[in-house]
């Protein structure tokens, strides 16, 4: 079962991520100050500048680990494909499941409480497509397992 990524990791891709997140960076802060300028809401700059930092740390991290020892780089994809790291991301994965489906019970609990029907009926509808996400994938995967 070796799949192979959709995309490759690649020094090239890397460095278009860091300069993605630079520009989106800049542009949300140009945006800002043209909004300050023309009395406009300035809600680019949250925009710009949250999009911009995820890709310009995604790319960096990225290229960090290009620079990672050949060794290092080999013992991790030997781990990715250990049947025990396999088993013990599954166990993972279960558990946060679990723990999110709590928390927004909780969640929905607390704006029950508080008389906040419009995010009561948000919370409702997240939790409605976690719980069928989870039958789909169980569905699609006893069918390919």
């Amino acid at each position: 079962m070796n799949k192979k990524p959709i995309v490759k990791h690649s020094k090239k891709l890397y460095i278009l991520l860091v300069c993605l997140g630079l520009a989106l960076m800049a542009a949300g802060a140009i945006a800002e100050q043209s909004s300050f300028a023309s009395g406009l809401p300035g809600r680019f700059l949250g925009f710009g500048a949250g999009l911009g930092s995820a890709a310009a740390a995604l790319g960096s991290v990225g290229l960090i680990l290009l620079r990672r020892k050949p060794e290092d780089a080999r013992q991790q994809e030997i781990n990715e494909n250990d049947e025990r790291f396999i088993k013990i991301r599954e166990k993972s994965a279960q558990s946060t499941w679990y723990v999110t489906l709590t928390s927004l019970l909780a969640l929905e609990f607390v704006f029950l409480f508080l008389d906040y029907m419009i995010p009561c009926f948000i919370v409702i509808g997240v939790m409605a497509v976690h719980v069928i996400s989870y039958f789909a994938f169980l569905y699609r995967n006893s069918k390919k397992l």
